[in-house]
């Protein structure tokens, strides 16, 4: 009777052993999956591939949106939506309202090339840093330009019929230029070094003519 429970523990023994076996060989596959899974991962996280990605603060208030051109926000005022020019890529920034204040666009086609980066009033762009490239390179503008201030209770549209452009630092074809204009957006000053390397200051009346130029024209 010894001997059989001896042989009968010594077999029990056996498939303890062999379902260690089987049960180590599992842990060993698992581990190694998710070492592997974990390096797939690690490399993973070094680059994110996305249509958009939008940012918001602890209260769920959209602050920031990054787009491409397919899902690039209309522009939100006082949570009101406004149809926009053109479908840009690029990064838009919102205050705690969730109305724009600013944003980065980046558009192009054969016909022109446009960056613009810029900050708004409450109800329009305040200024902007652009650069724009006409077709075949044949002309370009890179500069800052920054506009008049419309009262606060305007929407959008209606700040758009009277903002005017105010102070303009710009190198359009070579030709650098500051221009310093007047409430209603006429040129009153013009600073310029031409493409030649020429340089020269007028002043002009509110109908555009030029009233004092230095040096003087021969």
């Amino acid at each position: 009777m010894s001997d059989t429970r001896t042989n009968r523990d010594l077999a029990s023994l056996a498939r303890d052993v062999k379902v260690l076996k089987i049960y180590a060989l599992i842990v060993t596959v698992g581990l190694g999956a998710v070492a592997l899974m974990g390096a797939r991962s690690a490399q993973d996280s070094r680059e994110l591939t996305v249509e958009r990605i939008n940012v918001v603060d602890s209260h769920g208030v959209t602050r920031l949106i990054i787009a491409n051109p397919e899902h690039f926000p209309l522009p939100k005022i006082d949570g009101k939506e406004y149809p926009r020019a053109v479908a840009p890529a690029g990064m838009l920034f919102y205050d705690s309202n969730g109305s724009e204040i600013g944003g980065l666009a980046l558009s192009g086609n054969a016909d022109r090339k446009l960056s613009a980066l810029a900050f708004d009033y409450p109800n329009y762009d305040a200024l902007g840093l652009l650069t724009q490239v006409g077709p075949n390179d044949q002309s370009a503008t890179a500069g800052l330009v920054i506009n008049s201030r419309a009262p606060r209770e305007m929407s959008l549209p209606q700040a758009g019929k009277v903002v005017q452009r105010r102070v303009a630092v710009l190198n359009e074809n070579e030709n650098a230029e500051v221009l310093l204009a007047d409430g209603q957006g006429h040129d009153r000053i013009k600073m310029i070094v031409d493409d030649h390397g020429d340089p020269s200051i007028q002043i002009l009346d509110a109908q555009g003519k030029v009233v004092f130029r230095a040096p003087a024209q021969p």
